[in-house]
Order: structure tokens, then C-alpha cells, then sequence
């Protein structure tokens, strides 16, 4: 009797002892099926096995190649499918190694990558056969640049952008081969398909990956688009989860908007964030706030935390060498308070 037969005998012999008790005046008691009974019934009753037929072949997916990332012994995904493309399961394929790097393959096709390689091995279930090819490409930590960033509303920064999994050895070299998983936190936020990001609606969340030996994850933030510097003031009537607002930029040689940031804990970024050497780029400056520039290690980015009020202003330095209008957005994001 397994796990499952177990606990339905329990509950139906418990069933049958408190539906015993009868109300022998009652002729609606004696003519009642206890709904517990009807419900056990249901659930308890002989679930239909899958039976599958004789093996046909060996596989290992696409190509018969498999990628290893791990360090660790980690066990070949060959299978044997009948000619369904049913797994037959309980196989007693065997293994060995058949050419290659001399690298370690236990006979039930654990192979133990413990530097980077190349090698066959030979997968056979009674005269059934086939070789894979196992690339070792171990893996030792994991990196992904970020964080990822949309703005909803504008049509270029709302389209769905790959997660930039980075993979590195013990020796600090990038690995190119890789074969992990990724994952995303809340999926109202954001969605992930493969490895490209969607975004769904305003707020925060966390992607992440794992690849051989290593993990990593980044924030991914979902702002909206907001006409000027003048929504800030209705920062605080929205969720804090929601406060992310973008603000569009359009400013002059020598011109400036100046704007009140209510009490609290804010990020700010400027987008483009890779003109931080531009002298012509717009800049910001934070009045009355304690801010930490370079903040999450970029450089045109500000943690912020205001006491009561505090003022933000965007600005560009007066150049005759540039007359035209620069565009971009400040990025206002709620971090605490």
C-alpha cells in the first residue's frame, strides 16, 4: 500500500465511523450520503496508470549535445522513448565514456566537469544505443548587469529587452556555452519569456538566473511616463509600490526646471545614463536632501532621503558650441519613508 492508498484508507475509515452515527427518528439522516464520503470516493478512487510501450531509441534532446555547467556531478538527460515519444521510465541505461577529454562519466551518466572540455559518451539499453556530446564549460559565478528599466508610455523604452545573463569561470573568463534557468519575481510587474523581459504594469520586481555553480539577479523597474516635473507633487497619493514616475526632459543650452520632491526616500535617475562626460548633457542637482551620488555604482544616479521637502532641479550648462534641444527623462523612484 503506497503514500496515496495509505491516507485514502484513513480517511475513509474515519469517514464510515462518524457516518455511523444515526438519528434513527430522522428519515432524512438515513437517506443522506455523508458529502465527506462523496468527496473521498472521488478523490480516493483508482487513479489510471500510464503504461507505455517498449523503447524504441536513446535521446538526449536536440542535437544529442548537452552543456554542463556545473562543477559538480551532474547526470546526463538521455531518456528512452517508446514510439509514441513516450519516456519510458525506470530505463536501465548504462553508460561510458567513449572519446574526448579525459573527463569523469560514472556508468549511470554522471559526468563530473572539473575544467572545460569536450567529450563523447556512449549511452546503450540492451541494443539500443547512442553517443552524446557533452561540452564542459563550468561555470563559477553569475552576473546580470542592471537594473533593467521601462518606461511605459514611450514606445521605444517599453519594448521587451533580453536579460544580459553574464557567465564567468573560476579563471574571471567569460563562459559563452550556457544552459541555466531564469526566473522573474512578480509577473504582474514583468514578464519573462526565455530569457527577454516584458514589461506589464508600474512597480518593482527581481530577475534572476542560475547557471552552473552561480546566481545572480537584478532589479527590473516598470516607470510611467508623466507630462512634467509637476507630478512629482502627487508622488504621495499613489502606493509606494507605484511611485515610479518619468519625467520627460527637453531643455535648452543654459535652461532650467526646478521642481519641489516631497518627504521621503528616493532614487533618481538620468536617462541617457552613459553621458555622465557629456558637458552638454542635461545634469541634476538635489536641494535640502541628503543624496548619495553614483548611486548603485552608476553614474547618473542619486539616492535621496528627504527630511520635509527638498527641490530638484534639472539643468543644462550654457554653451555657445550647442544650440540644439537635448532630450531625456529623470526616472523618480520610491525607496523608503
Amino acid at each position: 500500500m503506497d503514500w496515496w492508498q495509505l491516507r485514502c484508507h484513513f480517511y475513509m475509515k474515519r469517514s464510515q465511523l462518524s457516518s455511523g452515527v444515526r438519528r434513527p427518528n430522522t428519515q432524512s439522516d438515513d437517506m443522506r450520503i455523508p458529502r465527506a464520503m462523496v468527496v473521498l470516493l472521488a478523490a480516493c478512487a483508482p487513479r489510471a496508470q500510464q503504461v507505455s510501450g517498449p523503447a524504441v531509441r536513446l535521446t538526449a534532446g536536440a542535437g544529442d549535445t548537452v552543456i554542463v555547467n556545473s562543477s559538480w556531478p551532474t547526470r546526463l538527460p538521455v531518456r528512452a522513448v517508446d514510439a509514441a515519444g513516450g519516456t519510458v521510465a525506470g530505463a536501465p541505461i548504462r553508460f561510458q565514456w567513449a572519446g574526448g577529454d579525459s573527463l569523469a562519466v560514472d556508468t549511470t551518466g554522471a559526468v563530473t566537469c572539473t575544467r572545460r572540455g569536450d567529450l563523447l559518451v556512449h549511452a546503450a539499453l540492451g541494443s539500443l544505443a547512442t553517443r552524446v556530446l557533452v561540452r564542459c564549460r563550468p561555470v563559477k559565478y553569475v552576473r546580470i548587469p542592471g537594473p533593467i528599466q521601462f518606461v511605459l508610455g514611450d514606445s521605444e523604452l517599453t519594448r521587451p529587452r533580453a536579460l544580459p545573463v553574464e557567465a564567468y569561470g573560476a579563471n574571471g573568463r567569460r563562459v559563452a556555452l550556457i544552459a541555466g534557468s531564469a526566473w522573474m519575481g512578480d509577473s504582474s510587474v514583468a514578464a519573462l519569456h526565455g530569457l527577454t523581459v516584458y514589461p506589464r504594469s508600474r512597480g518593482i520586481t527581481i530577475a534572476g538566473a542560475h547557471v552552473g555553480d552561480g546566481d545572480a539577479g537584478t532589479g527590473v523597474h516598470v516607470y510611467q511616463r508623466v507630462d512634467t516635473l509637476a507630478a512629482l507633487d502627487t508622488l504621495l497619493r499613489v502606493r509606494p509600490q507605484q511611485r515610479l514616475f518619468a519625467v520627460p526632459l527637453r531643455l535648452a543650452s543654459g535652461e532650467f526646471r526646478r521642481q519641489r520632491l516631497p518627504r521621503g526616500g528616493w532614487m533618481l535617475t538620468m536617462l541617457p545614463e552613459d553621458e555622465e562626460h557629456d558637458p552638454n548633457a542635461i545634469r541634476l542637482r538635489v536641494e535640502g536632501a541628503h543624496c548619495q551620488p553614483h548611486f548603485l555604482n552608476a553614474p547618473r544616479r542619486f539616492g535621496c532621503g528627504v527630511d520635509s521637502a527638498a527641490t530638484v532641479i534639472v539643468y543644462r550648462v550654457f554653451s555657445n558650441r550647442s544650440r540644439s534641444v537635448v532630450r531625456g527623462y529623470l526616472l523618480v523612484r520610491w525607496l523608503f519613508g
